[in-house]
């Protein structure tokens, strides 16, 4: 066998094992041979095929601009992919359409030409694209009806919260008026009555308070500027140094960056997590409060910055099967000896999801706790932002 021979055999074998249909079209458009994959594809025979337009295995709806691409890639032969951004369907034997990629060819042989098309059936990878476009969209929409709902309720809450303020106001205005002018006229069950009345509205209105800020942290958030949480930092430790004084609490803090951040709810969070460090110490012991921070990889394959600021402290801890608890609305591990709301931590948590960052906690009970925040030190939006201008 010569090299030609050899040549024309290697071509004959690749022709009839590839896993691409191929067809080979002559410039009127008609069948000269199809290999085997193919015949399997369309589901017809070879001979079924060979001498009938290529039209035959194109939708119908789509007949007449298949030819005028056809004779405009006569016009202008080159080896591209066909209808590129579009989406091309062929039709089998049985008139059942499905999803394909195209690839066109040619050669010439005297004075003809020769269109040769490559065909992949692409029909588990197009539905694999549709259920993940479903998906996604699915997605999408349940997240905007999660915002919606997140909406709805924080004004909800924030309605409620105001609405329930005036009745209030009334119960204890009129309870103190009978407290200061009429207690001598009560009975000890009386005088008893009224002062639970007034203990119990005075916790409602502490709660009331507290739903109010939640709802704030959405409702009345400020733009994100950079600021320097050295300055919040002083900020806390000016407002709480009554707090300090009192419990004779020994307060340290590392140097801290500047993130980009909404400067008042840094407040909150950071004023927050250091006043439960100094209200929940253990009876007897000194309050040790340390605030410490380091700049890390936002994650092992980022390489965006972060800050991680860890507030620990010396008091009681908790068990950390609670971990998950204690950052929801009104829950509290600790009710007896210490006064609060249950929703400090959760606005801790909703301020630093907010900000794109993470919160969670170490603690073991009767050694202390440690409170981790992880935050970007530039908000993901304004990354989005620098990316569209460029």
């Amino acid at each position: 066998m010569n090299q030609i021979e050899t040549q024309e055999s290697l071509t004959d074998a690749l022709f009839e094992s590839t896993t691409e249909g191929i067809i080979i079209t002559n410039r009127a458009g008609e069948i000269i041979k199809i290999n085997p994959s193919a015949e399997k594809m369309f589901r017809y025979k070879h001979d079924e095929l060979v001498g009938q337009k290529v039209e035959i295995l194109v939708p119908r709806r789509v007949v007449d601009k298949h030819e005028g691409y056809r004779e405009g890639f006569n016009a202008h032969p080159k080896a591209r992919s066909m209808g590129m951004g579009m989406d091309l369907y062929a039709v089998r034997s049985d008139q059942t359409e499905f999803p394909v990629e195209i690839s066109l060819s040619y050669f010439k042989r005297g004075d003809e030409n020769y269109v040769i098309s490559f065909i992949i059936d692409i029909t588990h990878r197009k539905k694999a694209e549709d259920d993940i476009l479903e998906a996604k969209a699915n997605l999408e929409s349940y997240a905007e009806q999660l915002k919606l709902s997140n909406r709805e309720l924080e004004q909800f809450a924030y309605v409620a919260s105001h609405d329930l303020q005036e009745p209030l106001r009334k119960i204890q205005a009129f309870g103190d008026r009978i407290q200061s002018e009429k207690e001598n006229n009560l009975t000890d069950d009386s005088k008893d009555y009224l002062s639970r009345m007034l203990n119990a509205a005075s916790r409602m209105q502490n709660l009331i308070n507290a739903l109010l800020t939640f709802s704030r942290v959405s409702s009345q958030a400020k733009p994100f500027k950079k600021i320097d949480l050295n300055v919040v930092m002083k900020e806390i430790l000016s407002d709480l140094e009554v707090a300090i004084e009192s419990s004779d609490a020994h307060v340290s803090v590392d140097p801290m960056p500047s993130i980009e951040a909404d400067q008042t709810q840094m407040w909150q969070l950071f004023q927050n997590l250091l006043s439960n460090a100094l209200k929940f110490h253990k009876p007897g012991a000194k309050p040790q409060v340390t605030i410490t921070s380091e700049e890390i990889n936002c994650s092992p394959d980022s390489k965006r910055k972060c800050v991680r600021i860890i507030v620990s402290d010396n008091g009681i801890g908790f068990d950390e099967k609670y971990i998950d608890k204690i950052f929801n609305i009104f829950q509290r591990l600790e009710s007896g000896n210490y006064k609060g709301t249950g929703v400090g931590l959760a606005i801790c948590k909703k301020i630093v999801q907010r900000h794109g960052g993470e919160i969670t906690a170490n603690s073991t009970p009767g050694l202390g706790s440690k409170f981790i925040v992880t935050l970007p030190v530039i908000h993901p939006e304004s990354l989005k932002e620098d990316h569209q201008h460029k």
